[in-house]
């Protein structure tokens, strides 16, 4: 398949355009995505602030919110949190593993589902970062904004999400060629919207019929949706933030990734990133014994039922080997 026609309908879709014709390089990124972006990155704060403010005057009418929510808020983060560490990032990102063809799309409408952008250009993008770590191109790194203070707060705020409204390198799409031509994959790329209403429907329909109430439905949009993908957002972009500024180093990288192990328990294992600097195409962060990996853990389980195999992971003695190097 050409690589200009799917490369064209991602451009449509999350950038706009990539010209037929040469251009110079976009220095902006172009209004209407910057409209979805704000929508994308306000929308779940929103919807946080709605459930604060709810959960503090049910007497008022509001929603309170008690196991059901919490339960629906947890499942949903889970199996959207999955699609995108297993989906998005070990499996379409890194090729650490293979799956059956129908788990592969699985993964991607659940990672799709989490609100964190679109498939192809996620995957675009983190391919990039690993490709020019903590270096000019690197698409949000917090050390490339000058010394001082000021510049590092303006370097973290630009790693976490500053970086969502930057315009996107011209030639980003073609790191992703092999997604790229994958006629279903681009289908779950241009359904990005609908997989986002889906995750909010669903926890919708769920507590609406426990409570067999509207209240229950909005309570499970607020909660199952909203919150879910606020959380998620912001524990998935301090790996940009946090996980390159504070923690340990226990591996010598050509950048400054960082291991912080309550960023990996909230993110599902991907705060382990100096280890997954080390090793990129590791199916496995966590890669000392007591490094809680949640999704290595599903991966194997996933091994177990044949639902994955040619899973990627280090010799434990090229792990030590590159430890005692650092």
């Amino acid at each position: 398949m050409d690589l200009l026609t799917p490369a064209r309908t991602w451009a449509q879709t999350e950038i706009s355009t990539i010209a037929r014709d040469p251009s110079p390089p976009v220095e902006r990124m172009p209004r209407l995505q910057q409209a979805v972006m704000f929508i994308s990155v306000v929308g779940p704060i929103a919807g946080l602030i709605a459930a604060i403010v709810l959960l503090w005057r049910p007497h008022a009418g509001g929603i309170g919110v008690g196991w059901p929510e919490v339960l629906v808020m947890l499942a949903m983060y889970a199996l959207m949190g999955f699609g995108v560490t297993i989906g998005f990032h070990r499996l379409f990102t890194h090729r650490a593993f293979e799956t059956p063809r129908w788990v592969r799309l699985a993964l991607a409408i659940c990672g799709s589902a989490a609100g964190q952008g679109m498939l192809i250009r996620w995957c675009a993008t983190h391919r990039r970062h690993h490709q020019v770590s903590d270096r000019d191109g690197d698409p949000h790194s917090p050390h490339l904004h000058g010394d001082g203070l000021l510049a590092r707060l303006r370097g973290m705020f630009h790693a976490h999400v500053g970086w969502c409204f930057s315009a996107d390198a011209p030639d980003l799409s073609r790191s992703v060629a092999d997604l790229l031509c994958d006629p279903a994959i681009l289908v779950i790329d241009q359904l990005y919207f609908f997989w986002i209403a889906l995750g909010l429907a669903v926890p919708g329909a769920i507590l609406g019929a426990y409570y067999h109430s509207w209240h229950g439905v909005i309570s499970g949009v607020i909660w199952g949706g909203l919150v879910r993908i606020c959380l998620m957002q912001h524990v998935t972009w301090s790996i940009n933030s946090v996980c390159h500024v504070w923690g340990t180093r226990p591996f010598k990288t050509a950048d400054y990734s960082t291991n912080n192990f309550p960023i990996a328990v909230v993110s599902l294992g991907e705060g382990w990133h100096n280890n997954h600097h080390a090793f990129p195409s590791s199916a496995r962060h966590g890669l000392l014994w007591w490094q809680f990996d949640a999704s290595y853990i599903v991966i194997r389980l996933m091994g177990l039922l044949g639902l994955a195999w040619d899973i990627r992971i280090p010799d434990p003695s090229a792990v030590d080997a590159k430890i005692r190097a650092a």
